[in-house]
């Protein structure tokens, strides 16, 4: 596994988009330049952990799916989802 920079950069524009913010409202918000907000957006520049904490709060998104992708609640319901249907085919069998 690696840190994916374009990747991350797609998913920090995604999220602003679905925020309904513009670069210079969430540049503002995280004490950056439109410009560098722009960077890290196209997967130009990487960022500081501080800077990344303070991207993860203002749009309300795990670090971990920014820097890869995952969500922890959808895997956490998958497994969950998983259990389920093997005690219902498990029920399905012993009838």
């Amino acid at each position: 596994m690696y840190f994916d920079q374009e990747a991350f950069g797609k998913r920090l524009k995604e999220l602003r988009n679905i925020k309904g913010m513009t670069q210079e409202e969430l540049a503002e918000k995280v004490n950056i330049t439109r410009e560098h907000l722009g960077r890290l957006e196209r997967g130009k520049y990487g960022c500081s952990i501080d800077l990344l904490i303070e991207l993860s709060y203002t749009l309300n998104a795990s670090t971990d799916y920014l820097l890869l992708g995952r969500n922890p609640d959808r895997d956490q319901d998958r497994k969950q989802l998983l259990q389920v249907i093997s005690q219902l085919s498990d029920i399905a069998r012993n009838m």
